[in-house]
């Protein structure tokens, strides 16, 4: 066996019970250090059962759980604090996350496992599945029993780990003994401890759904609350590292003589040294080169590796999203998602790992998993999205190829027709078209793109060399029509190719069965050539699922005209719609910039803003923001959304929507981030932005509308990199509302200032003994009160990516909010020379009852100090 790991001399280990900490006596630090010491010898003898339990698993016994503070300490030495009472619930969680994976970990041993539906789920599955009597379920024989025991305790012991905490293990003189003895410890920590150890085998997901709220602290012991999400991190990491030679002892492995996919285990991990970091990634390396008689045991590494660094990166989002400044100093690791690269560091001889094409056996699943509602969601109206964006690419190419083509040729016609079988959409353009060799090859060929393949440049040789610029790259789009319908037919004919050359692909049944390729009847194809594509569809258009029907309020219907242009708003191709027997332009090419603003915002929201979005709208802000050659790159004003979500204006690729703003409405041009094109960062860039935030503010500062309304503007004008000059920003009383300038000024002035940073005041049931009502209707502020509003002025979250904090990470007060901005004003004009607490104070009356909340008091200390404000606007 290994030696136990000095886990005493690591950093985490040290920082949380050795090291001086603000605000941590030692007496608390030794109090958690020791009752973590004995919950650790306890245990180690419960981890101690685990190798007969499910032989043949690399080591997990105390040395195991020893190293993980270790592996902890490496991502998060520097990076990250922890108090001694989450260090000794990490390390509790520690002891425990593995411990379930032995009999003793359950009271009556193999007699609780077998009252578990797991278990009689695994003894079914060994004897054959159904093809059994009960009674060999009940009393299965040895042999099965032997099977059943270390999957069973597999499948649950996460499970399992999260009861261990609390539970309790009678002994033979009747008393109840504990892992952690101290019963005020183990009944407040308890539940937090077993839950971090079950974690470890949940999603990321599940563990901000679950773990969000901190635990605060135990009285009288600590004043230090527990952060749950971060604990639960940093387990799942640092188990995910101990990867290193430590698990597999070569002895051990010597005497043990593990099979299968264990004995691979054993080969790669026995080779693997200490992870170590380099530039915020893990770096794994090993002491012997795999062999090729190793090469599985080295793919099982690869595949490994590969599954630590998505952990790292889950991890790491979820961290982020947190806003709490959260972060392990490692964020990848080396060489993952790379044969060739990780080779570079655990090394092979005498043969090559490489990365070799898959072969995809069963292409309808695939088509459906990936191609369909897995990747677009559940919106029918994608499908259209899809195509449209197909023929604006055969439409744009047919452009550039055909010399002599104006930038604005070109159109697409889209049809919804009733006939006897049923409703038919029909999409048709007049673009390049397609021969057979590309019907029948790259448009079904999952995942490969026309544009991006070597038969584009065979088909219309210098096309690329004339700027062909695909919005459509993945070679998936196509597949979505299979959402909305099953019966499909695809007619195509090359524009230089006579009608002879048109074919028909038809897909009687989805990807399920073969398409048929025939050769088109006369005056079947686009008189121009180019393509149609006519759908049978599934759903009744406008019912539930149906692609006029509008999902969010379930009350309106959207005509084709208003899905189309609201679908494709700044198109640079015309598109007119047939439906009822008429027809209607929906988008004409590039028409976006020169349409009415009320026109264009009908366009982009079919249904109208809210009643709420209405109060003190104007759309007479709209302006364009150009770029600096006088490209435009949007169209759009400020206009604050609600709390909940995104509610405003649209970012567009290729003209097509893709990701919803909050704060502003109007339109602006984006880049695609993923396959399905439903998320985009806008292309403006941070000096457009601020330029178009600022006039924006001056805009808004002169309209008639009310000031709070102005205050949220401001707060989205700051998000933007924007000044905000005269827009007022903060209440003093009543109504008092002042822009930076008069509060600048009006802080000259006064040694005093009492702020509430959280916006209005509102009934809270717990502490205002009135109705609420009556708040509602006589809650008069006092007149000395500071009513900074709270609203967030994000425009847009991609992923890890906020927008448009990314255009310029380094801002200064620009990317502050209002919150931030006064305290600099206060700052600057008292020359830093005060002082801030948090009082209770009244903060108003209703009908004489005084009204007491939480706000920050500003103090200056010198009433003399004060100097000219160096703060710009």
């Amino acid at each position: 066996m290994s030696a136990v790991s000095d886990f005493r001399l690591t950093w985490l280990w040290r920082h949380a019970f050795v090291n001086p900490q603000i605000d941590i006596t030692t007496a608390e630090q030794e109090f958690f250090r020791e009752r973590y010491l004995a919950m650790r010898e306890k245990a180690g003898q419960l981890v101690a059962q685990i190798v007969a339990a499910m032989p043949g698993m690399t080591v997990h016994d105390l040395s195991h759980l020893d190293a993980l503070w270790e592996t902890a300490s490496l991502v998060s030495e520097g990076a990250l604090t922890i108090s001694p009472a989450e260090a000794f619930v990490f390390g509790a969680s520690v002891l425990l996350h593995d411990s379930a994976m032995s009999l003793a970990a359950y009271p009556n041993g193999l007699e609780d496992l077998r009252e578990t539906v797991a278990w009689k789920d695994t003894v079914t599955a060994l004897l054959g599945g159904d093809d059994h009597d009960p009674e060999s379920v009940n009393n299965p024989s040895p042999i099965i029993v032997n099977r059943a025991v270390p999957e069973v305790l597999r499948q649950l012991h996460a499970q399992q780990a999260e009861k261990l905490a609390t539970q309790g293990w009678p002994s033979v003189n009747g008393d109840t003994l504990y892992l952690i003895d101290d019963a005020d410890v183990r009944f407040f920590y308890g539940e937090t401890i077993g839950l971090i150890a079950h974690s470890h085998w949940w999603s990321v997901a599940r563990v901000e759904q679950e773990l969000s709220e901190d635990l605060g602290a135990l009285a009288g012991k600590t004043k230090s609350k527990i952060d749950r999400v971060k604990l639960a991190c940093l387990l799942r990491i640092a188990d995910a590292l101990h990867l290193d030679q430590r698990r597999a002892p070569r002895f051990l492995r010597a005497i043990s003589h593990p099979k299968g996919i264990s004995a691979l285990h054993w080969s790669f991990q026995e080779r693997l040294a200490a992870p170590h970091i380099e530039h915020e990634a893990v770096v794994f390396t090993a002491g012997a080169p795999f062999d090729i008689d190793d090469a599985d045991a080295w793919w099982l590494a690869y595949d490994t590796i590969s599954a630590v660094n998505r952990e790292l990166q889950d991890v790491d989002l979820l961290m982020q999203n947190r806003a709490k400044g959260l972060f392990f100093r490692a964020r990848r690791v080396k060489g993952a998602g790379s044969p060739e690269s990780l080779a570079r560091t655990i090394h092979t001889r005498g043969w090559r790992p490489v990365d070799t094409q898959l072969k995809v056996s069963d292409i309808p699943k695939v088509v459906e998993t990936l191609g369909g509602a897995k990747l677009y969601g559940d919106d029918p109206t994608v499908v259209i999205r899809e195509l449209i964006q197909n023929s604006t690419d055969a439409i744009q190419a047919r452009r550039r190829y055909q010399d002599g083509r104006r930038d604005t040729w070109g159109n697409i016609v889209v049809s919804l027709i009733k006939k006897a079988d049923g409703h038919w959409l029909t999409l048709e353009d007049n673009g390049i078209g397609m021969s057979e060799l590309v019907l029948t090859g790259p448009l079904i060929d999952f995942g490969t793109s026309f544009w991006r393949s070597s038969l584009a440049a065979q088909e219309f040789p210098g096309l690329i060399a004339k700027g062909m610029n695909a919005i459509g790259r993945y070679g998936i789009g196509f597949f979505s029509v299979f959402m909305i319908g099953s019966l499909v037919k695809v007619i195509s004919r090359r524009f230089d190719l006579g009608e002879a050359a048109a074919r028909v692909l038809e897909f009687r049944d989805g990807t399920v069965s073969r398409p048929i390729l025939a050769q088109a009847i006369r005056g079947q194809s686009p008189v121009d050539g180019g393509t149609r594509i006519e759908i049978l569809l599934k759903a009744d258009p406008r019912t539930k699922g149906g692609i006029l029907f509008n999902s969010k309020s379930g009350e309106n219907i959207l005509t084709l005209k208003q899905l189309i242009a609201s679908i494709a708003p700044n198109l640079d191709v015309s598109i007119e719609v047939e439906e009822g027997g008429e027809s209607f332009p929906a988008v004409s090419s590039g028409d976006w910039l020169d349409l009415p603003d009320a026109d264009l915002l009908s366009r982009l929201n079919p249904f109208g803003m809210s009643n709420r979005h209405r109060h003190g709208t104007s759309i007479s802000a709209i302006r364009p923001i150009l770029d600096e050659t006088g490209k435009p790159l949007g169209r759009a004003f400020i206009q604050p959304s609600s709390f909940f979500g995104a509610d405003g204006g649209w970012v567009t690729i290729g003209g097509l929507r893709a990701s919803r703003m909050s704060n502003i409405q109007g339109l602006l041009v984006g880049e695609t981030l993923t396959a399905s094109r439903d998320s985009a960062l806008p292309t403006v860039s941070k000096e457009q932005l601020a330029a178009w935030a600022t006039e924006q503010a001056k805009i808004i500062a002169a309209a008639r509308s009310d000031e709070l309304h102005k205050a949220r503007c401001a707060e989205v004008v700051l998000e933007c990199g924007g000044d905000i000059g005269e827009l007022p920003i903060a209440c003093q009383g009543p109504s008092d509302w002042l822009s930076v300038r008069e509060i600048r000024e009006r802080f000259q002035d006064t040694s005093e200032v009492v702020i509430t940073f959280d916006g209005e005041f509102s009934y809270e049931e717990d502490t205002d003994d009135v109705h609420p009502r009556d708040f509602k209707s006589s809650f008069e502020p006092v007149s000395n009160i500071w009513v900074i509003p709270k609203h967030s002025g994000s425009v847009l979250t991609v992923g890890q990516t906020q927008w448009p904090r990314a255009l310029a990470p380094d801002f200064s007060w620009q990317r502050s909010n209002l919150a931030q901005l006064i305290r600099i004003v206060i700052s600057e004009a008292w020359s830093e020379n005060y002082e801030v607490d948090d009082e209770d104070v009244e903060v108003g009356t209703v009908n004489g009852t005084p009204i007491i909340r939480n706000v920050t008091v500003f103090r200056r200390n010198d009433e003399s100090a004060g100097s000219e404000s160096s703060f710009e606007e």
